[in-house]
């Protein structure tokens, strides 16, 4: 490497035999299948990802990798940019996006204890001779402060067979991670849009912090430590051993406009579409999860624990094993929880389930349930008697074909007010039943003459719209949408 390196010009500084400095002044190009003298020119590229790698990076400096080249190894750049001035990776020239191909290592692409950095454009595939653990884009930090802004944008994620440990050294198509019990870390300002994650293992989008409070890898001494400024948006995950899309130990998140389709179909463990724990006023919305394979979980949604002020609405569940939604608290707290304005259609197995411990307070309201042939459905699944505190009101459940539902209620906390229930017998306690067909279009709309109009309990702060839009700012209808006027 040394022999290699010595003499040539990136961005118009000598690299010398230890690693060097690249400067912003000029960009430094990468074509593996290069022949030339390795110089960082688009006329004489560098041709390794050892190259890359032995570059210390300055603020506002750019790495731009020539698309249809295959480069073998992991990519680990050093240095991190500056406010304004970040540290780009991307593309140049015509052609496929240029492959980073981990070939079995632990990473394909990796970022530690770095920051203002913006990674776009690449192929990042890691496949191994056998499965183990491994990931395709991994960033991470470790007692090392707050670290500030982190852009995933528009990679092609694919087939890193990864093992099925499930913790911050787990596997994962793109996964950030925070470690440490000896300086407070987080991460600030974080972007990872419009990416495809695509046959991997364990998990595809995968945020966790050791410095938590349920205890699942929390290291002695930690405390809360939320990252902020987080933005998962316009994303791809499909074929998923686990989980899809996982925010943990989060404030103020945003993860919207996602689609998940095929996921726990591969682990032994419990995996959901997209959820989120740990985290503080998390909003979900506007997303699409479907396929989630088997009963272990298996549903689109998770408030997990020590979730407080989750928003999940919007969204668009279809077609999962498992279900629609998951209460899941086991030794620590669910308070405020939202879940309004979603369109669940032929969700087997559970509407909404919990986990062995109570709810402290929980609200799920004005959603649509559509249950049809070859469906059966345990609309609310309680499996003991722990309590919950959770307001059931304003939706519609609607059996179709050969659909089949019920209920097992079981704390006596949730409460079932103003809901319309069609093909499945009204639970003991509930008020304001509407019975009789909602009269649904195929995409779940009410059609006029509905019993669901007008029907609605008024409920504060409800988002102002409904699934498609139309504003409910008047006594609303029941379900996600609102056809009565609201003037």
């Amino acid at each position: 490497m040394k022999a290699v390196l010595a003499g040539f010009v990136v961005a118009g500084l000598a690299l010398t035999a230890t690693p060097a400095q690249a400067g912003s002044a000029r960009a430094v190009h990468v074509d593996c299948q290069s022949v030339k003298t390795p110089k960082g020119t688009v006329g004489h590229p560098l041709t390794s990802l050892d190259q890359v790698n032995a570059l210390t990076l300055r603020p506002g400096a750019r790495v731009l990798f020539k698309r249809g080249t295959t480069c073998t190894g992991t990519l680990a750049p050093k240095g991190s940019g500056a406010p304004g001035r970040p540290i780009v990776i991307d593309a140049y020239g015509r052609g496929a996006k240029p492959r980073i191909q981990g070939g079995g290592a632990e990473d394909a692409v990796k970022l530690h204890n770095q920051q203002y950095w913006e990674i776009a454009g690449l192929d990042v595939a890691n496949t191994g001779a056998t499965a183990g653990k491994r990931r395709g884009v991994r960033v991470s930090a470790r007692d090392a402060g707050t670290l500030r802004h982190i852009v995933l944008r528009d990679l092609d994620v694919h087939d890193v067979n990864g093992d099925d440990t499930k913790d911050e050294y787990g596997s994962a198509g793109i996964t950030l991670w925070v470690e440490g019990n000896t300086v407070p870390t987080l991460f600030d300002d974080v972007r990872i849009t419009g990416n495809t994650v695509t046959g991997v293992d364990r998990s595809g989008i995968f945020l966790f912090s050791t410095w938590n409070t349920s205890g699942w890898g929390k290291e002695p001494g930690n405390r809360h430590i939320p990252w902020t400024g987080v933005k998962v948006s316009g994303n791809t995950v499909t074929d998923v051993g686990g989980d899809g899309i996982v925010l943990g130990s989060v404030t103020g998140a945003l993860a919207e406009n996602n689609r998940v389709h095929g996921f726990q179909r591969r682990s032994k463990g419990y995996s959901a579409g997209l959820w989120t724990h740990n985290s503080d006023n998390v909003v979900i919305q506007f997303n699409e999860v479907s396929g989630g394979e088997t009963t272990r979980d298996g549903m689109s949604f998770d408030v997990d624990e020590n979730g407080f002020g989750t928003v999940f609405q919007y969204n668009y569940s279809h077609g999962n094993q498992g279900g629609f939604l998951l209460l899941c608290n086991a030794a620590g707290t669910i308070k405020d929880a939202v879940v309004r304005y979603n369109l669940s259609v032929d969700d087997h197995f559970r509407g909404v389930e919990n986990c062995s411990g109570g709810v402290e307070s929980a609200a799920v309201y004005n959603n649509t349930f559509v249950i049809g042939d070859g469906v059966t459905q345990t609309v609310i699944n309680e499996n003991n008697a722990n309590r919950r505190n959770v307001l059931f009101a304003n939706n519609v459940v609607s059996v179709t074909g050969t659909g089949k539902a019920s209920f097992n209620l079981r704390s006596g906390g949730y409460m079932l007010e103003n809901n319309l229930l069609n093909g499945v017998a009204v639970p003991a306690g509930a008020t304001g039943t509407v019975t009789g067909d909602p009269l649904l279009s195929a995409d779940g709309k009410l059609q006029p003459g509905s019993p669901a109009l007008q029907k609605g309990r008024t409920i504060e702060d409800n988002g102002g719209r409904d699934y498609f839009g139309n504003p409910v700012t008047c006594t609303p209808d029941l379900g996600m949408h609102q056809l009565t006027p609201c003037n």
